[in-house]
C-alpha cells in the first residue's frame, strides 16, 4: 500500500496544502501515520485518486515520481533522495515570508521618513534665507534712493517689517496672544537692528521695543540674561548664541550665518566684549568672508 505525505498529495493534485486540508474537512478521509515518523500524516494513493475524481483534478501519468514515502510492508524502500528534510516546516514557510516582507517594508518606510525630514529641514532653511535676502535687497534699494525723504524711508521700512514676502498684516494687531503664539514668540531671539534714524533698535518678542543704551551697564546686564540674539548692522548680520561646554551654557558667544546653503561660524568672546562697535566689526567681517566664497 502506497502512502504519500499531505504535502506530496497536494503537489500531486496541483493544489495548495491549505486547499487539501479544506477538502479533507468536507470529505473526511482516514489519515495514515507514517510507520517511521509519527509526525507525518499520509494519505493512501486510493484516497488521492478519490479526491481527484471528486474535485475534477487530473493526476499525472507518472505517479511514482511523486511518491516520497512507501509502506514498508510492500518491501520497496522509500526514495530518500527525493524528499530532503525541509529546514522550515511547510506551515511556517508562508509566515516566514510575510515576516521578511514586513521587515523590508518597515526599513523602506524608515528610510523614506528620514529623507522627508531632511528635505523639510533643507526647505525651511532655503525659505528663511530667501526671505532674508529679499529684505536685504529691499533695504539696499531704499538706501540707494536719494529722492525719498527720511519719513518715506521709515514708512517703507515699517511696511516691509509688517508685510514680509507679501503676506498681509493680521486684522487685529492688538488682540491678546493665544498660548501657542506666546510659546512661539518666546522661542524667538531678540533683535538688535540698525534703523534708518542711525540708531539701534532693540526689540524683544515678548516685551516689545526696549530702551537700552548700548554703552550702558544695563546693556551688558541684559545680554547676560540671553541665550541668543539676532544682530542686523550697517554692513552685515548674524545670529549669536551662547557656547556650551559639557551640556552647560558658558559666558562665551558664537556668531553664525548661513549663506547659499553653507554655515559660517565666528568666535565672539565673552559678554563684556559685545559692544555695538564690536558687533558691527564682526558682522562686517562675516559679510566680507561670505562674499568671497
Amino acid at each position: 500500500m502506497s502512502m504519500l505525505p499531505l504535502a506530496d498529495c497536494a503537489r500531486l493534485l496541483g493544489i495548495h496544502p491549505k486547499t487539501l486540508r479544506q477538502w479533507l474537512k468536507q470529505d473526511p478521509l482516514e489519515l495514515v501515520t507514517h510507520p517511521r515518523d509519527a509526525r507525518i500524516k499520509c494519505l493512501t494513493l486510493q484516497h488521492v485518486e478519490h479526491l481527484a475524481a471528486a474535485h475534477g483534478r487530473a493526476l499525472p501519468a507518472q505517479q511514482d515520481d511523486f511518491l516520497a514515502y512507501q509502506d514498508t510492508s510492500v518491501g520497496i524502500p522509500p526514495k530518500e533522495e527525493a524528499t530532503p528534510a525541509p529546514s522550515i516546516p511547510q506551515e511556517e514557510g508562508p509566515l516566514a515570508q510575510k515576516l521578511s516582507l514586513l521587515e523590508t517594508r518597515i526599513a523602506q518606510l524608515s528610510e523614506q521618513v528620514a529623507h522627508l525630514t531632511l528635505a523639510l529641514l533643507q526647505e525651511r532653511e532655503r525659505t528663511i534665507e530667501s526671505r532674508l535676502s529679499n529684505l536685504e535687497t529691499c533695504v539696499q534699494q531704499l538706501a540707494g534712493t536719494s529722492h525719498l525723504s527720511p519719513a518715506s524711508l521709515v514708512s517703507l521700512e515699517q511696511q516691509i517689517e509688517s508685510e514680509p514676502m507679501g503676506v498681509p498684516p493680521p486684522r487685529s494687531l492688538t488682540r491678546p496672544l493665544i498660548e501657542a503664539e506666546q510659546r512661539a514668540r518666546s522661542c524667538m531671539p531678540p533683535l538688535i537692528e540698525y534703523s534708518a534714524q542711525n540708531t539701534y533698535v532693540i526689540v524683544s518678542s515678548l516685551e516689545g521695543e526696549l530702551n537700552l543704551d548700548p554703552a550702558s551697564r544695563a546693556w551688558f546686564d541684559w545680554l547676560a540674561t540671553l541665550t541668543s540674539f539676532r544682530f542686523v548692522g550697517q554692513s552685515g548680520r548674524f545670529t549669536a548664541y551662547r557656547d556650551t561646554k559639557r551640556g552647560k551654557r558658558t559666558r562665551c558667544w558664537v556668531a553664525q550665518r548661513s549663506f547659499h546653503g553653507r554655515h559660517y561660524k565666528h568666535w565672539l568672546g565673552v559678554t563684556d566684549r559685545l559692544t555695538i562697535d564690536y558687533l558691527e566689526q564682526m558682522a562686517s567681517h562675516i559679510q566680507a568672508h561670505l562674499t568671497t566664497l
